[in-house]
């Protein structure tokens, strides 16, 4: 008995509080606005999350290791053009989105051939990464999106398709786009929490020094994950044209702060402090959710984005602070082994 009381408890420890607060937003938001909780727009809100997840998954691992990576909503901007224009031009859907893919990747190795091998710093290798990726996507189009008449049938069901399932009685539509990116987040959990390659991850960002005194190889791990994260972007963007049936040159603007308030604010969710995939799922619906119901609620677009900016610094302030910590609890088991500290 006592053990049941244990786990249940744990629900309501600080790293599932991002997740209550979720589930207290939808309820208040159904009650304040019916638009809102019609299953439509509820699916509308899946959906927009889940690419906005498939976006930035790469990108949590590249904070969590101590990086930063600007480039995804330009490569996914790209992705989307890449796989408008070869559609547009006759090639099948599928090779048309595999071309995406390996642009992003082709993007993903430049980023991190200029790390790695040039020796720049990440902010400043991705942000000119991403300009060339942008200024690319609106060459391709000549400055303007490009229009598809229409949208492979299985493509379309994958984006827009639904499973029902009878729940007492009551048929429940799930969005086979949200079966799929929990499948991809679900791999990715155990790529992150349950292999060697997950464990140097965090071991990077915590003390960088220590993991590469202990042959934790540094350059290949930065090369996997900004080549991961870029063909990720891609993949997004290939969602996106399925979506709006278009290639887009630009997802910058909202793109790029939920994607980032999704990654800073995922850090709140069970591994306190570390930004992880779960934690970056959560955040997406989150960031989703509360755009949705403001624009239906009639609040001004830019108070949004206040908030939107409140909640990353919340984000990146806890995963400071959680570093920190680390810090100081290692110097702490240094003194007591005798070893030489040394001075801040």
């Amino acid at each position: 008995m006592k053990k049941n009381k244990f786990r249940i408890s744990k629900l309501f420890q600080p790293q599932y509080l991002l997740i209550w607060i979720l589930l207290l937003m939808v309820l208040v938001f159904s009650y304040l606005s019916e638009p809102f909780r019609s299953p439509e727009n509820l699916l509308e809100i899946v959906r927009s999350a889940c690419i906005n997840a498939v976006l930035v998954l790469g990108l949590t691992w590249i904070v969590a290791m101590g990086e930063i990576d600007v480039t995804f909503p330009d490569i996914a901007a790209l992705g989307s053009m890449v796989t408008a224009l070869c559609v547009f031009n006759g090639l099948s859907w599928g090779l048309s989105i595999l071309i995406a893919l390996a642009v992003g990747v082709i993007f993903g190795l430049f980023s991190g051939v200029l790390i790695n091998v040039f020796k720049f710093r990440s902010l400043i290798a991705t942000i000119g990464v991403a300009t060339i990726a942008k200024s690319t996507a609106y060459i391709l189009g000549q400055g303007t999106p490009i229009y598809l008449p229409k949208v492979s049938p299985s493509v379309y069901l994958i984006v827009y398709g639904k499973l029902d399932f009878n729940f007492f009685g009551k048929n429940i539509g799930i969005p086979i786009l949200f079966l799929v990116v929990l499948a991809l987040y679900l791999v990715a959990a155990f790529l992150q929490n349950q292999t060697k390659l997950g464990q140097y991850l965090y071991a990077l960002g915590e003390n960088r020094q220590a993991a590469l005194e202990a042959g934790i190889p540094e350059k290949p791990i930065i090369f996997s994950f900004f080549v991961l994260s870029a063909m990720l972007a891609a993949a997004g963007g290939v969602m996106n044209v399925a979506t709006y049936s278009s290639g887009q040159p630009n997802f910058q603007g909202t793109y790029f702060v939920d994607g980032l308030t999704a990654v800073f604010l995922g850090a709140l969710v069970i591994k306190a402090g570390k930004p992880n995939v779960i934690g970056t799922l959560i955040g997406a619906i989150l960031i989703m959710v509360l755009g949705n119901a403001m624009t239906l609620l009639g609040v001004p677009f830019y108070i949004g984005l206040i908030i939107k900016g409140i909640l990353m610094l919340v984000g990146v302030t806890v995963i400071a602070l959680s570093k920190v910590q680390v810090m100081q609890r290692r110097r702490a088991e240094r003194k007591l082994e005798g070893v030489p500290v040394p001075a801040d």
